[in-house]
């Protein structure tokens, strides 16, 4: 009955987020930039890769989903999830020449599905123009009692979605970039994501409106140029003290570029 997850990648080099029960192992994403690196970190922290119940996809960058991975989870057949509206963007991108002719893609549309143990609904977040973008609310059964998983990133507000952070028992969230590093480090595609004040808002309203604190929320997606690990910290901590809340929850910071540490959700 236990529930664990860490992150193997969580950058704009690439990004694999790994959500695991006692029978059912999901990635969230899997954007690794070689087939050797994806069949390694794989191979070590999944296991058996074939184990692998699924992966989900956010959406069509690089960072998230490649040829490379692509291949590889062909050839263990793993199956990839991708919403219904982004299957003739995908098919355009990697079907071309006959390639992936064995690939196990499995679209889903905008309503809740059951993945092994866990209820997953996807939800559309605002990303680049061009690119439509989903976060996860995962469920899963403990102990008779739901535990709530919100999983979002690459997204640059938080209008209209506040509602699935409010009682959330883990979080991860993009934290992208820090203004003033931005200003020294200009990049247009940086307003396509979510910079640290932002994230603080979201999480001080949710755990306002929240009858409990989650028990871990961990901020991914950091940029290497334009944020810190010091710098996301702070800005959350400083807004919960402006706005008199106490932060009653632990606060992981994922990685760039090596495995973060194990959180135990549940069991």
């Amino acid at each position: 009955m236990a529930l664990y997850f860490k992150t193997l990648r969580s950058s704009s080099s690439g990004n694999c987020l790994m959500l695991w029960a006692e029978q059912t192992s999901i990635l969230i994403d899997c954007g690794l930039n070689s087939q050797k690196l994806c069949r390694a970190l794989l191979s070590q922290h999944a296991g058996e890769i074939g184990g692998i119940s699924a992966v989900l996809v956010s959406h069509l960058h690089q960072d998230h989903i490649n040829y490379s991975t692509l291949r590889v989870l062909e050839e263990h057949g793993i199956s990839v999830r991708i919403h219904e509206g982004l299957v003739n963007q995908f098919q355009d991108k990697f079907f071309q020449d006959d390639r992936f002719e064995n690939l196990n893609l499995k679209p889903f549309s905008s309503i809740a599905f059951n993945l092994g143990e866990f209820t997953i609904m996807p939800v559309k977040i605002p990303h680049s123009p061009q690119h439509d973008n989903y976060g996860f609310v995962i469920q899963y059964r403990h102990r008779g009692s739901l535990l709530k998983i919100v999983i979002m990133t690459d997204f640059h507000n938080w209008d209209g979605l506040l509602d699935h952070f409010i009682d959330a028992d883990f979080i991860y969230v993009e934290a992208n970039h820090n203004p003033g590093l931005l200003k020294k480090h200009p990049n247009p595609n940086s307003h396509y994501h979510m910079k640290n004040e932002n994230v603080a808002d979201l999480l001080c309203n949710a755990r306002k409106l929240s009858k409990r604190p989650p028990a871990a929320v961990m901020l991914g997606h950091l940029s290497k140029e334009r944020n810190t690990r010091e710098l996301a910290i702070e800005a959350i901590n400083q807004a919960f003290s402006n706005n008199n809340i106490k932060r009653d929850f632990e606060l992981f910071v994922a990685p760039a570029d090596c495995v973060s540490p194990t959180i135990r959700l549940a069991g």
